[in-house]
């Protein structure tokens, strides 16, 4: 009766969202690594292993997984990360300490010295992908993500049309920065 009444009023029919999580023991999954994420920052932003934090954080874990599947099972985020990723985060540590030093010591040469800061805009290939994929609307994310996690980078936005990246660097690196994920 809805859909009558939206082609009546000359709107287009809404398109069913497509789901990366489907099944019984996919959404079971996604619950769990959910409540688990939500737990280890819980237990990190509250540095204390009494028992009242630990329940306290299993039960806040479990209304934030609850709320990211109640979200995801309607279809408003159809987010699907690629275990394969992981190998992107491996790298994050030794990116954030390499530009922290180098930052550091560009503060240090600035007050000394007087040496200007002058950052660079930059323009790196990401091809999107399409936007009603749950993969790729993850990549992107996950390649933002990835792209602000070192100091002395920040990904701007993606322009999908050209299929490249806008980042800004404080300190231009002789390699443009990688944020592909899949890459």
């Amino acid at each position: 009766m809805a859909e009558k009444k939206r082609r009546a009023r000359g709107s287009p029919a809404r398109r069913p969202r497509e789901r990366a999580v489907q099944t019984p023991r996919q959404r079971i999954a996604f619950w769990v690594t959910w409540w688990a994420i939500s737990f280890v920052l819980w237990m990190l932003l509250v540095f204390n292993t009494q028992p009242a934090e630990i329940v306290a954080g299993a039960v806040a874990a479990a209304l934030a997984a609850t709320g990211a599947e109640l979200v995801r099972s309607r279809g408003h985020a159809p987010f699907a990360l690629d275990p394969r990723w992981a190998r992107a985060l491996l790298r994050l540590p030794r990116e954030v300490v390499v530009d922290t030093w180098r930052l550091t010591l560009l503060l240090v040469r600035h007050f000394l010295r007087g040496d200007p800061i002058e950052g660079c805009f930059r323009i790196v290939h990401f091809s999107p992908g399409p936007r009603d994929d749950p993969h790729e609307q993850a990549r992107r994310a996950v390649a933002q993500w990835i792209g602000g996690v070192s100091p002395n980078t920040y990904v701007l936005g993606i322009d999908e049309r050209r299929h490249v990246a806008v980042v800004h660097q404080l300190i231009r690196d002789e390699q443009p920065p990688e944020i592909d994920p899949s890459a």
